[in-house]
């Protein structure tokens, strides 16, 4: 008997998620498209709770569950997840995004007809109110979705990242998934190889989804910028292009001044460890600063963070994975509950 086609997959990668994926699951159990599609989780390892979270959710959902017991990083997840993946529409969908129930229909729509599309869904920032966010983080929220919107469009692979969309048909046009090269970054450059490949990326305001996995502090913020920075070195190495326009100099004192400072940052401290310290020295002081001061002290710190990556980081990226599990400890210690440690 032939296997009836599905309109989509949402392809959900997960490394101890088991904190994230019950909200994710809740909110494509309601979702409202007509036709059949399905639900791949992929797991990066079983290290937490999250093989019985899924299994509470196979009479809910049109499920399927992949992975291996021991961690092979994001990308062979993700390359694992669409391969198997049984629908026209390929959905990624990350375990820390929390999608409206129009989001596989209007996914689905977006493709219909079409296989030269990819469709790009900005990303909403749930922002917590802590001393960071405060201080800069809630500011850098909003411009980081005003900048989603107002890419040209020629640039718009730059921000193809957690929650996006192709056909089955595009996706095969590649020479192959994500490069395991970029064990950080793969989003984007699998993002400008399908732009080269011929399709088109739109940004679909409809389709903007809540994220729950933004930064929650100045300790995780500043090391992530130096990952970035490393990320995108090697990204230019690899395809010798930028992920942004050209952009003037700094032409007042001021912009001078403060890219100065950002280079002498960044030629003095040039190790990722070194920014992880910075990083936990900025979220203690800088909430006791006067908030303008205290927003440009995380703001030095972060583009030095990230210049310093571009310029001394490492070629092999794999040495910086530590980054996104100590992300996810401080994610899970700060929803426990007071006094539960």
């Amino acid at each position: 008997m032939t296997a009836i086609p599905l309109d989509a997959s949402v392809i959900v990668p997960s490394h101890r998620g088991a904190h994230r994926l019950p909200a994710l699951l809740e909110a494509l159990s309601r979702q409202n498209h007509p036709g059949p599609w399905e639900v791949v989780v992929v797991l990066d390892g079983v290290l937490d709770d999250s093989p019985a979270v899924l299994e509470s959710w196979h009479e809910r959902l049109p499920l399927r569950v992949l992975g291996s017991a021991d961690p092979r990083g994001v990308v062979a997840a993700l390359n694992e997840g669409f391969t198997a993946a049984r629908g026209r529409v390929l959905i990624r969908c990350d375990d820390d995004l929390t999608p409206g129930p129009h989001m596989v229909r209007g996914h689905v729509e977006q493709h219909r007809g079409r296989d030269d599309l990819g469709v790009s869904c900005a990303m909403r920032d749930v922002v917590t109110d802590t001393p960071y966010s405060r201080t800069y983080g809630a500011a850098t929220a909003r411009r980081r979705l005003e900048q989603w919107y107002a890419r040209e469009p020629g640039l718009r692979w730059v921000d193809w990242s957690a929650h996006n969309s192709v056909t089955r048909a595009a996706w095969d046009r590649l020479d192959h998934g994500f490069d395991p090269r970029f064990v950080y970054g793969q989003d984007s450059e699998l993002g400008y190889r399908l732009a080269r490949s011929g399709v088109s990326i739109v940004v679909d305001p409809a389709l903007e989804v809540e994220h729950r996995g933004a930064p929650l502090s100045a300790a995780n913020r500043v090391p992530r910028a130096y990952v970035a920075g490393a990320s995108r070195a090697l990204f230019v190495r690899v395809h010798g292009a930028s992920h942004a326009a050209a952009e003037a100099g700094p032409r007042t004192w001021p912009e001078r001044g403060w890219t100065a400072a950002v280079a002498l940052v960044a030629w003095v401290l040039r190790d990722w460890s070194s920014y992880q310290r910075l990083g936990r020295l900025v979220e203690v002081w800088a909430p006791r600063l006067p908030p303008a001061v205290g927003a440009r002290l995380v703001a030095l710190a972060t583009e030095a963070a990230g210049r310093a990556g571009r310029l001394h980081g490492p070629t092999d990226l794999s040495v910086l994975t530590p980054q996104k599990g100590r992300e996810l400890d401080r994610e899970r210690e700060a929803q426990e509950p007071p006094g539960s440690r």
